[in-house]
């Protein structure tokens, strides 16, 4: 180049960048399937505009498709995709199978405003959760419960996530519910506490006088539950007793997994 030579723009200052460009069209083609029928909408292509949107924009979508009454799996997809793009815990997969993230190369972000933003996003997303029962899967609520305890969340906020997973805990796996105990206080690996008061309100929705399906799927759980956090020698016998009596009796078809339990923590 010569001296004095006027240096040419660059790529970026001539045209948006892909990004942006991406994100533009997923608004246009969200606000346009909005408009049109909100009935049509087609779930895969929803979740994959969703997932380039900023907060504020999702946000402001998906309220405006629930006041058009789109049906609340749709709008729960929507969410459970959105979560698992920004939040990669909540994607239910071993970490070796994890593909990087390559669509960000910002320089890493400091500590505390990591755990700010994911606070707010955790926050937000139980905020537009459908009010439906089953409307996001068990094991994505649990696993945003985890974060949500992991970041701090507000306590209304965590309250909300134990009162819908209690209303469906039959649909969830022990691996999902061996959550950490994130307090410093505890004298436990993993919230015993958390599981009991899940336990307890599954019962009162469904312990009734009979046994059924659902029922006995939470005992075998709790039982199952119970030998994991037997292992832990911060369990005290209190804590043993009342987990293994937040079930009424006739919840446990065998009783085998508690003995099991109870051999473990005696050992």
């Amino acid at each position: 180049m010569l001296p004095g030579a006027p240096l040419l723009p660059t790529t970026t200052k001539m045209r948006p960048s892909f990004e942006s460009t991406a994100k533009q069209a997923a608004e246009k083609r969200m606000a346009e399937s909005v408009e049109a029928n909100s009935e049509k909408m087609s779930p895969g292509c929803c979740c994959e505009d969703a997932c380039i949107l900023d907060m504020d924009y999702f946000v402001k979508t998906v309220s405006t498709i629930k006041a058009k009454g789109v049906q609340p799996d749709l709008i729960g997809s929507m969410i459970t995709h959105y979560a698992s793009k920004w939040l990669p815990d909540l994607a239910g997969e071993p970490a070796a199978k994890k593909k990087p993230d390559n669509s960000r190369h910002n320089s890493p972000e400091n500590p505390i405003s990591s755990l700010m933003r994911k606070r707010l996003l955790v926050e937000t997303l139980v905020t537009l959760l459908p009010p439906e029962a089953g409307s996001v899967p068990c094991g994505f609520l649990l696993r945003l419960l985890r974060i949500a305890n992991f970041v701090g969340v507000e306590p209304m906020h965590r309250a909300e996530l134990e009162k819908r997973i209690g209303h469906q805990l039959d649909q969830a796996s022990l691996e999902d519910l061996l959550i950490p105990a994130f307090s410093h206080t505890s004298a436990t690996l993993l919230d015993v506490g958390l599981v009991l008061r899940m336990v307890k309100r599954f019962v009162a929705l469904e312990g009734g006088t009979k046994n059924t399906p659902p029922l006995a799927k939470v005992a075998k759980l709790t039982d199952c539950y119970l030998a994991e956090a037997a292992i832990d020698a911060g369990l005290t016998v209190q804590e043993f007793e009342a987990m293994a009596a937040a079930l009424p009796s006739h919840a446990r078809i065998s009783d085998d997994g508690l003995y099991r339990a109870l051999d473990t923590y005696l050992k």
